[in-house]
């Protein structure tokens, strides 16, 4: 388990591949250290590579590695430092390519159990860089001071607060102001949507009342009209329309009307039609899916390999007869060939040839009959074949014929039985249009449903003009009530605003400073708000307008302030130091190294052996 190192000196360092030290510089340190060097000599690289090798980023926090690496090399940085106790520890930090290995005393460490040895980071860089907390966390930084200051008792930071102010917190116990800032803040969100809505919603009513009564006179204007005109076109209907000889005839189709409103549709019967024409399809089916199958297959494959045995027979014996000659031995009867005996072998093995062409000769002829007979049978089997086919597609004509001529009668039918009730609809149709014509009985039937509809939405309205005013869109809550919330919500703010501005106070009253002050406040010059700030003063001027000379006084007095709240005593890396010709404000505890340019002088570490403050003037 690693230990956390509250002080220690650098007493070494080796770098290779780093920024402008391509290839490996070794360097030692003392407790005061002045490195001069002419510009780009690699003077601030030392306090790059230290704080690489610590942190993991560059002197000004910076970890773009394009920065950092010496083209086309790969980075090692390796510090030996001894710690308070006087221990000797060796920290290495090496990345090849995109990866990153970090050693602790020859062995493997993780970035957070570095931490832990050295505290965070930008604690370290604040300390080792004097620039570095105020010109690169900013703001950030009040909260780095507050991780490390100790906290101030609730009950001293009450004591401050004005009678009202401890009052209204007495009444909101909390264990975290700023929590309960967060959570008043919401809750004057909601009060707020909520009153927003509230007054929104009777505003809407309020319009919509107003907006009815004057919908409500349009929309009677518009229903009396209606009415005119239906009475307009009922008298059209009816007058000098008789309509005696339509209520006759509706009389005789009336007996017959129940009858065929009640009868249903007939249907075609085509079932066993429909059973023969799919046993049909499938038989028509199995007899397409037939294959001729030989019956002279074997004989046709027994001759076929009769006639290939002959033929390999009958190579073998030419090729004997090609090599016989006197000294060999007849592979035959293996006796040896002579002069004498040579003739008499080749006509034997002649002879055999003759016989074995002649058998394949006959043997050949039968293998041509039995393809003939084969190519017959084949031919009677797709006669055969198309002949079923075709009635099988005859007869399935003649079923569809049938079913079609089922399937119409049952049509004929049907259309019969409708027009008949066709014809009583027509009829009370002309009885009940009369005399209008068909655009007028449609422009009828529309101002029927008009007015229906109209009918009903001025009882609606009338029953909106007859209710009260608005009713509560917020039930249990008035917008009084709601605004009386809100000013106690913000109230609640104020003093919590109040209880954390002493606090921070009282933790940064102890402070042990110089020539620096801190500005935790500031007034709008525009609305007069007062806001958090964390703003540094050198010898009250900001910091903004400072020399470079007055910025690192300022920030060596933070440097060592830091040093004190967290307990530590790290090294301080003072770089441009030819523009500070005196240090007078603060005296650099713990090792310090100390930049300075020198002009055509290449780079060089002196250890000098004075007191620090008195060294660092004279190394000025």
């Amino acid at each position: 388990m690693v230990k956390p190192i509250k002080q220690f000196e650098i007493s070494s360092l080796k770098v290779s591949g780093f920024k402008c030290f391509a290839e490996e510089r070794s360097f030692s340190f003392g407790p005061m250290n002045a490195i001069f060097g002419h510009n780009a000599q690699g003077k601030s690289t030392i306090a790059d590579a230290i704080s690489y090798a610590i942190t993991g980023v560059s002197f000004f926090g910076s970890n773009r590695m394009d920065r950092l690496r010496a083209p086309g090399k790969n980075i090692s940085v390796e510090l030996q430092i001894v710690d308070g106790k006087g221990q000797p520890h060796c920290l290495i930090r090496n990345r090849v390519g995109d990866n990153t290995d970090v050693f602790w005393d020859g062995q493997p460490i993780a970035a957070k159990d570095l931490n832990t040895v050295f505290a965070e980071r930008d604690l370290f860089l604040a300390v080792f860089n004097p620039l570095y907390l105020i010109e690169v966390l900013g703001n950030k930084g009040r909260d780095l001071f507050e991780r490390y200051m100790p906290e101030v008792p609730h009950e001293k930071v009450m004591e401050q607060l004005s009678e009202h102010n401890q009052s209204i917190l007495a009444q909101n116990p909390f264990l975290s102001p700023e929590a309960l800032v967060k959570q008043t803040r919401e809750s004057i969100r909601e009060l707020e949507s909520t009153l927003t809505y509230c007054q929104g919603q009777q505003d809407l009513l309020q319009s919509q009342r107003e907006q009815s009564g004057v919908l409500l006179a349009d929309r009677q204007k518009e229903l009396q009209d209606c009415r005119i005109r239906i009475q307009e076109l009922e008298s059209i209907r009816t007058t000098g329309f008789d309509g005696s000889d339509l209520k006759e005839r509706l009389a005789d189709l009336y007996s017959l009307h129940e009858e065929y409103v009640r009868e249903q549709a007939s249907l075609p019967q085509t079932d066993d039609l429909d059973a023969k024409f799919r046993d049909l399809t499938q038989k028509r089916a199995k007899r397409e899916a037939d294959v001729y199958h030989s019956q002279y297959a074997q004989a046709l494959a027994d001759t076929q390999k009769q006639i290939n045995e002959l033929g390999m027979e009958l190579a073998r014996h030419r090729h004997i007869l090609a090599g016989l000659q006197p000294g060999i031995r007849c592979p035959m009867c293996y006796q040896t060939v002579t002069q004498e005996t040579l003739p008499a072998l080749k006509d034997e093995f002649e002879a055999t040839i003759r016989r074995i062409c002649a058998q394949g000769k006959e043997l050949s002829g039968q293998l041509d009959e039995l393809h003939g007979l084969d190519e017959k049978a084949r031919e009677v089997f797709e006669a055969f074949r198309a002949q079923d086919i075709a009635m099988c597609n005859q007869e399935l004509a003649d079923i569809e014929l049938r079913r079609q001529q089922a399937v119409d009668a049952v049509r004929a039918e049907n259309e019969r039985r409708q027009q008949k009730i066709s014809e009583i609809q027509n009829i009370e149709l002309d009885l009940e249009t009369g005399r209008l014509s068909s655009e007028e009985m449609v422009e009828l039937e529309c101002f029927k449903e008009r007015a229906k509809a109209l009918e009903a939405e001025i009882e609606v309205l009338t029953e909106q003009q007859g209710s009260s005013m608005v009713a509560d869109v917020a039930p249990g809550i008035s917008a009084e009530e709601i605004n009386a919330e809100i000013v106690k919500k913000n109230e609640l703010l104020t003093a919590l605003s109040s209880y954390i501005a002493e606090r921070v106070r009282q933790r940064f009253d102890h402070l042990d400073l110089n020539r620096v002050s801190i500005s935790l406040y500031e007034v709008s010059k525009t609305t007069g708000e007062v806001r958090d700030v964390f703003k540094f003063n050198y010898e009250d001027r900001p910091y903004v307008i400072l020399s470079l000379s007055e910025k690192i006084k300022a920030g060596l007095e933070v440097s060592e302030l830091l040093k004190k709240i967290a307990g530590i005593n790290y090294p301080v890396f003072i770089d441009n130091g030819e523009s500070v010709p005196v240090i007078d404000n603060v005296r650099p505890s713990g090792q310090t190294f100390i930049s300075q340019v020198v002009k055509n002088e290449q780079l060089r570490v002196e250890i000098l052996g004075a007191a620090p403050a008195g060294r660092s003037e004279q190394a000025a």
